[in-house]
C-alpha cells in the first residue's frame, strides 16, 4: 500500500512512513523506536490507512494508567492531533465516556483502557465483545506483559487471542534482561519463538547458576546468570520488530552532557549516613546467597539520607514494589517492606543548592521551563512546598502517584501537562516536578529543555523514559540536565555516585549481587 504523506495533519518523516508501511504489511509487529521518535503516530496512522483499505473497524489500546491521556485527551491527546478520518473514541474504565472526531456515519471506532482495569475477568469479558478478526489491538508501554505470569499479560493475551491484528509499542524492548521478550513474543505469535514455555526459552536462551533446589529429578540452578544463543533470539524477532534510535531518524537538538551538581553532607547528616552504610555492609557480609531485591530494599535507606529524609516510606523493589508504582506494573510476588517508623527530615542539603542554582537560573531566565524528578514522594512534596514559598509567581505542576497540589491526580498531572507541553504552557517562570515511572511516562514536555534529577531512580528504563518527556520532537532548543549528588563533608562518595555511574553505564541495578554492592558500597 502506497502512503501519501500529504493525507496526514502533520508531515510524517521517513522514518515514520517506513514504520506505517511494516504496521500495513505485518498482523502482528512491535515498533521498539526510542521514546520520542513517534511510535503512537506511527500506528494511529497506520489504523487510518488500514481502515480506509478496510481491513478493520476498530482498535483496542491498552496503555498504562498514567499514559491513557496522552491517547484520549481530547484537547492534547495524540488522537486529537494526527485523526484524519471520521473517528469515535472512548475510554472503558468503569463508564463508558468519549468523544467524536469528523463528520459521517461511517466511523473507526477506538477503545481506550488500561493494564491494571482489564485484570479483572468481567471487565475483560466486556471488552473481549468488541475483539473481531477486523480489530487492531495496541499495546501501548508493552513492557507491561513482560512478566509472563501477570494479570494483565493473560488478560491481553486473551484480547489477542480475538484481534486479527496486534502492535506493541516499547522504547526500551529489553528493560531489564531478553527474558523481558518471552511473553511480548507469545502476545505477537508463539510462532515467533516456538517454545513450549518459559522452561523450553529458558534452556535455550538462559545460562543458570546460583543457588540449587533439589527436586525428583535432581538438584536445580534457580538463578539466571547469563544469557546465550542470543543471535537466535534476535533473528527470531528480526522480520517483526522495528527500532530507531532518535539521533539516526531525527534532527533534533542535542542533548547537553550531563552537569553533576555538588551537595555536601553536614556533619550530622554524614554521621548518621556512614553509621547506616557501615551496618548496611556488616548486613550484607553476613548473607550467605544472594538477594538483590532485600538488599536494594536496605540500600534506599541510603538514598533517603542523602534525599534529606528517613522513615515512613514504603520500600522499593526496583520494576514492582515502589510507594509510587504505576499500578499496570507485574504482579509483585513479595509484599513490600514498609518502613512503619515516622518520617524524619534529617537534612535540606540537595533542596538548598537547588533553590540556590533556580535563583540564578531565573536570572538568567525569566522565562524558564523546568522539570524536575524526585525518587521519593516525602522529598517532591517538600520540593514543591518550598517551590509555592520561594516563587509565589512561578506557574507549579506535579505528577505523580497521589495527589500533592489538593487536587486530584489525575487533574494534577493533566494541568502538569499543560504548563510544559508547547501547544499551551504559558509565559512566565513553570516548575513541574514527578516522580520516576508515574510521572516519567508518555508525556510531551518539549516546551521544557531543562531537566533536573534531584534524587535518583535505581531503574535505567525509568531513567531513560524521564529524560525521552523532552528529548523528542517538537523540542526546539538544546536540553540542559542535571544531577543533584550527594557528597561528605570532606568530599567522600556517597550511594548517589554509585547509582549516577551505574545509570550512565547502562547497569541492571536490581540483579546486582550482593558482592557488588558490598563492593560499591566499600568504594565509598
Amino acid at each position: 500500500m502506497n502512503i501519501n504523506p500529504a493525507i496526514f495533519r502533520q508531515a510524517p518523516f521517513k522514518h515514520q512512513l517506513i514504520g506505517m508501511e511494516a504496521l500495513l504489511r505485518n498482523e502482528y509487529f512491535m515498533l521498539g523506536d526510542e521514546m520520542g521518535a513517534g511510535k503512537t503516530f506511527q500506528t494511529i496512522g497506520a489504523a487510518q490507512l488500514l481502515y480506509q483499505a478496510e481491513q478493520i473497524t476498530r482498535v483496542v489500546v491498552v496503555a498504562p494508567a498514567s499514559v491513557v491521556d496522552v491517547w484520549f485527551n481530547q484537547e492534547l491527546g495524540e488522537l486529537a492531533k494526527h485523526l484524519f478520518v471520521p473517528s469515535t473514541i472512548q475510554h472503558f474504565h468503569g463508564r463508558w465516556r468519549g468523544w467524536n472526531y469528523g463528520e459521517g456515519t461511517e466511523r473507526l471506532a477506538w477503545i481506550i483502557s488500561n493494564y491494571e482495569f482489564i485484570r479483572a475477568e468481567h471487565r475483560l469479558e466486556e471488552l473481549l465483545d468488541f475483539c473481531t478478526m477486523k480489530t487492531m489491538l495496541v499495546l501501548d508501554e508493552s513492557s507491561a506483559i513482560k512478566n509472563y505470569r501477570a494479570a494483565q499479560t493473560r488478560a491481553c493475551a486473551n484480547l489477542r487471542r480475538q484481534c486479527g491484528r496486534v502492535v506493541l509499542l516499547n522504547g526500551t524492548p529489553i528493560a531489564n534482561s531478553p527474558m523481558d521478550m518471552y511473553s511480548q513474543g507469545l502476545v505477537m505469535h508463539p510462532d515467533i519463538l516456538c517454545c513450549r514455555g518459559i522452561t523450553h526459552f529458558r534452556a535455550r536462551y538462559a545460562e543458570m547458576g546460583g543457588y540449587e533446589v533439589k527436586t525428583p529429578w535432581g538438584s536445580r540452578a534457580t538463578q539466571i546468570v547469563g544469557w546465550k544463543n542470543l543471535d537466535d533470539l534476535q533473528r527470531r524477532f528480526a522480520p517483526f520488530v522495528l527500532r530507531r534510535l532518535k539521533k539516526d531518524c531525527l534532527d533534533l537538538p542535542p542533548v547537553l552532557p550531563p552537569v553533576i551538581q555538588t551537595a555536601t553532607l553536614t556533619e550530622p547528616t554524614w554521621k548518621l549516613y556512614k553509621e547506616m552504610r557501615d551496618s548496611m555492609v556488616a548486613w550484607l557480609n553476613d548473607l550467605t546467597v544472594s538477594v538483590a531485591p532485600q538488599t536494594i530494599t536496605k540500600v534506599m535507606r541510603l538514598s533517603q539520607i542523602t534525599s534529606g529524609i528517613i522513615g515512613g516510606v514504603e520500600a522499593e523493589i526496583p520494576e514492582g514494589l515502589n510507594d509510587d508504582r504505576p499500578a499496570w506494573l507485574p504482579d509483585v510476588v513479595d509484599p513490600p517492606v514498609v518502613d512503619s517508623s515516622p518520617l524524619q527530615e534529617v537534612g535540606r542539603e540537595k533542596l538548598d543548592v537547588h533553590l540556590e542554582w533556580l535563583d540564578q537560573m531565573l536570572e538568567e531566565d525569566p522565562d524558564l521551563k523546568l522539570l524536575v524528578w524526585c525518587r521519593f514522594i516525602p522529598e517532591l512534596r517538600r520540593l514543591l512546598k518550598e517551590w509555592k514559598i520561594k516563587f509565589p509567581n512561578a506557574k507549579i505542576g506535579a505528577i505523580a502517584g497521589q495527589s500533592m497540589l489538593g487536587q486530584p491526580k489525575k487533574d494534577e498531572r493533566a494541568e502538569a501537562l499543560r504548563l510544559l507541553d508547547p501547544r499551551t504552557a504559558p509565559t512566565g517562570p513553570v516548575f513541574v516536578g514527578g516522580t520516576y515511572g508515574t510521572g516519567s511516562l508518555g508525556l510531551n514536555l518539549t516546551a521544557c529543555h531543562t531537566m533536573v534529577n534531584l534524587s535518583f531512580d535505581y531503574s535505567y528504563w525509568k531513567s531513560v523514559q524521564s529524560a525521552a518527556r523532552v528529548d523528542r520532537p517538537g523540542q526546539t532548543s538544546p536540553i540542559s540536565m542535571f544531577d543533584v549528588v550527594a557528597e561528605g563533608p570532606r568530599g567522600q562518595r556517597t550511594i548517589d555516585h554509585t547509582i549516577v555511574k551505574a545509570l550512565r553505564d547502562k547497569s541492571d541495578i536490581a540483579i546486582w549481587t550482593t558482592s557488588a554492592w558490598v563492593k560499591a558500597l566499600m568504594e565509598e
